[in-house]
């Protein structure tokens, strides 16, 4: 018999100095909260339930693996804490980005990884933006999703050379991709900054809770059943079975597959360990004049450029901005990051207004060591069919949704061949405990790279 035990949700350290001297800004404050369409009618968990697959948390990854194994006529059922997308699925910026991190290119993968795996997961995140698009026009999804193309400007004329690389790479895979000249760049971004940029037309960006919960309720029509407010207190492998128990009932299963990204609270402490969780703030300020879209991204695009302290920025539907990233300090972090991420992208884009944080959110995004998704064993017996897969790393919805189909068509009945990831044993970090700052204790020294860089660009 093995069992994982768990103790309930724990807010990582950062988290909790975030909340001091002032309250942290509540998931109430989210845009995407106030705005998006309900999701699929659900409710706790009751007695004992039983299923062929059963996923622990609903999240772009669980939702995507399990509609996909319910069109293929898998029984499965998810179970979720809270609500569907109420972690970090839910809390994003909303970007699609058919790409992974700067440096993360086809080459690296296949150095990385093995030629197999390298190029399979080059592969599938290459095409996660015309899945996540596919699938929000096949299932009717509402979420004001755009695909308008994501772009990753340069901010230094030394990454030139490092741009046209990437776009070679990525064009050999049969991407759609282009590089911006410098004239191309300014007018895509409205910032005279930058010197270039990556463009992948096939992204875009979209009200990420609203398509997380329209991934639910698409899996719930194909089959999958989902209990909501049914947070897993432990799993037990007893003979055959997984055994999932909540605090009304449990679920069994001849396979189980956990989702919870960096949110299990200990359910998995091996696999939990492997990830840094990394607290990011987020805001969208008022609503602004709609003439001011004519300069900045007139072209509807999600950007993200290529500091190691990196600018993001989008529009919404009703002509506000929405930014965010990491805060260096975490004492107060939540009140200061209401008008430190908006202050930034105003000093790189002065023709916008002041700007005010009309909504303010944080969430916590899960990062591996290598940035690279995995799917791990639960125990070390071959025959327990157990796993955690994360899949985040800053990419979360193109490449939780990609990895979500291959990982329900290896369950299905595919073979290893299929997956874009080898089967591993957990390798968590050293002192798991202090992941949570790790990331915000290296911002001043990426902040240093970057003056740096932009110095030399002058």
């Amino acid at each position: 018999m093995t069992k994982i035990a768990h103790e309930g949700y724990r807010p990582t350290l950062f988290e909790r100095l975030a909340a001091a001297p002032h309250p942290s800004v509540s998931f109430q404050s989210s845009f995407w909260h106030a705005t998006a369409p309900a999701g699929p009618d659900a409710g706790p968990l009751h007695g004992e339930v039983e299923t062929d697959v059963a996923v622990v948390g609903g999240g772009y990854l669980g939702f995507s693996t399990a509609l996909h194994l319910a069109e293929a006529g898998v029984e499965v059922v998810v179970l979720e804490a809270d609500e569907p997308g109420f972690g970090a699925s839910g809390r994003n910026t909303g970007f699609v980005v058919p790409n992974l991190l700067t440096g993360l290119d086809p080459t690296v993968l296949r150095e990385t990884m093995g030629a197999r795996y390298g190029q399979q997961i080059a592969e599938m995140i290459g095409q996660g933006g015309e899945l996540v698009f596919e699938l929000i026009r096949r299932h009717g999804i509402e979420c004001e999703a755009r695909q308008s193309g994501w772009i990753q400007p340069v901010h230094t004329p030394e990454k030139l050379a490092w741009l046209e690389d990437r776009v070679a790479q990525w064009k050999a895979l049969g991407r759609p991709v282009q590089a911006l000249s410098r004239d191309e760049a300014v007018y895509e971004t409205g910032s005279d900054v930058y010197h270039g940029a990556f463009l992948d037309p096939t992204g875009g960006h979209l009200n990420p809770l609203a398509y997380c919960r329209g991934l639910a309720g698409a899996a719930t029509k194909a089959g999958a059943r989902l209990f909501t407010n049914s947070r897993a207190r432990s799993v037990m492998r007893h003979g055959d079975r997984w055994r999932v128990t909540t605090d009304r009932g449990s679920l069994v299963a001849k396979r189980l597959l956990l989702t919870t990204n960096s949110t299990g609270g200990g359910l998995a402490p091996a696999p939990e360990g492997t990830q840094f969780p990394i607290t990011l703030f987020q805001v969208a300020s008022q609503q602004l004049d709609p003439a001011l879209r004519e300069n900045v991204l007139p072209k509807d695009r999600a950007s993200a450029d290529t500091r190691k302290e990196l600018i993001a920025y989008r529009w919404t539907w009703d002509n506000r901005i929405v930014t965010g990233g990491l805060l260096a300090s975490p004492f107060g972090s939540a009140e200061r990051a209401k008008t430190y991420h908006l202050d930034r992208l105003r000093e790189m884009l002065p023709q916008l207004p002041p700007m005010e944080p009309a909504y303010a959110w944080q969430g916590r995004l899960a990062a591996a060591r290598d940035f690279l998704p995995r799917l791990m064993k639960l125990t070390e017996h071959e025959g327990d069919q157990g796993w955690s897969a994360i899949a985040c790393n800053g990419r979360g919805i193109a490449m939780t949704t990609a990895l979500g189909r291959r990982i329900a068509q290896w369950l299905a009945g595919g073979s290893n061949e299929g997956l874009p990831v080898p089967v591993t044993r957990a390798d968590p970090v050293a002192v798991p405990a202090l992941a949570s700052v790790a990331f915000s204790v290296w911002l001043p020294w990426n902040r240093r790279v970057d003056r740096a860089e932009l110095k030399r660009a002058k």
